[in-house]
């Protein structure tokens, strides 16, 4: 017996469906291909500006956002002075975010009229006034000033605002040096604080403190150990009345 042919006919609808797919797939590729960045959100940014971080970034005139690459965005961002990190985001409604962390600032160093960052780099900068910054007068040996920045880098930033002026002003008594670490803080309200860098988290204390003085003047923190609830302060009318008594005293002597 001869064996009959089947004839198989063309399924349109399936044929139909595997071109739509088809059709559909090569157009999101098309779309993801060239959609260009529609918005640009910058986050976390403080000391560096929008602009600086577009511009970096190679994203001013809105290129391409899917062939835009992740990593030499990243790579261009962290390059800036003050960022840390750099996180990308990008979205198939045309936006990318990026996400920076900033180095914290810590004070201005009027020697070499840079800025002092908490990860140990300084960038130099013309301008002492930017965010009222604390701004150290003089010179301080590598070494403690290494530790220093350290100690400052874990001082919270309300505190550090607090600071107006920073001096290195080691105890010496009788030509020997006591402690060689220590600093006086000038601070926005008037006073002043002996602080070294054994004791600097005690500088945490300071606004606790702050609201039990009455008057201003010299607060030492450098002798006051954690725990401890002895405040050693000197008003400043005290200080001028010692003052005032030992020039006395010394003019008495000359008399006699």
């Amino acid at each position: 017996m001869e064996e009959k042919k089947v004839k198989r006919r063309l399924n349109k609808k399936a044929l139909l469906v595997i071109l739509l797919t088809l059709y559909l797939i090569i157009m999101a590729f098309y779309y993801c291909l060239t959609l260009p960045i529609k918005n640009i959100v910058i986050n976390g940014n403080n000391m560096v500006s929008e602009g600086e971080i577009i511009a970096a970034a190679g994203i001013k005139e809105y290129p391409p956002i899917f062939r835009t690459s992740t990593k030499k965005i990243i790579k261009n961002v962290e390059a800036l002075n003050f960022i840390d990190s750099v996180e990308v985001k990008k979205s198939l409604t045309g936006t990318i975010t990026i996400d920076v962390e900033e180095a914290k600032v810590l004070f201005y160093n009027v020697l070499n009229s840079s800025v002092a960052l908490a990860n140990g780099e300084e960038v130099a900068m013309d301008n002492p006034s930017i965010m009222g910054l604390p701004t150290l007068v003089n010179y301080v040996p590598s070494d403690i000033y290494k530790e220093f920045i350290e100690k400052m880098g874990e001082i919270s930033p309300d505190i550090i605002a607090l600071i107006s002026e920073i001096e290195y002003s080691p105890d010496v008594k009788n030509d020997i040096t006591i402690n060689d670490s220590r600093f006086i803080l000038r601070m926005n309200d008037g006073n002043h604080i002996y602080i070294d860098l054994v004791n600097f988290d005690n500088l945490e204390k300071y606004k606790l403190i702050y609201s039990s003085l009455k008057e201003k003047g010299v607060l030492h923190l450098d002798g006051v150990y954690a725990g401890s609830d002895t405040i050693i302060f000197t008003s400043f009318a005290a200080l001028a009345a010692e003052e005032s008594e030992e020039v006395e005293d010394g003019s008495s002597e000359l008399s006699q």
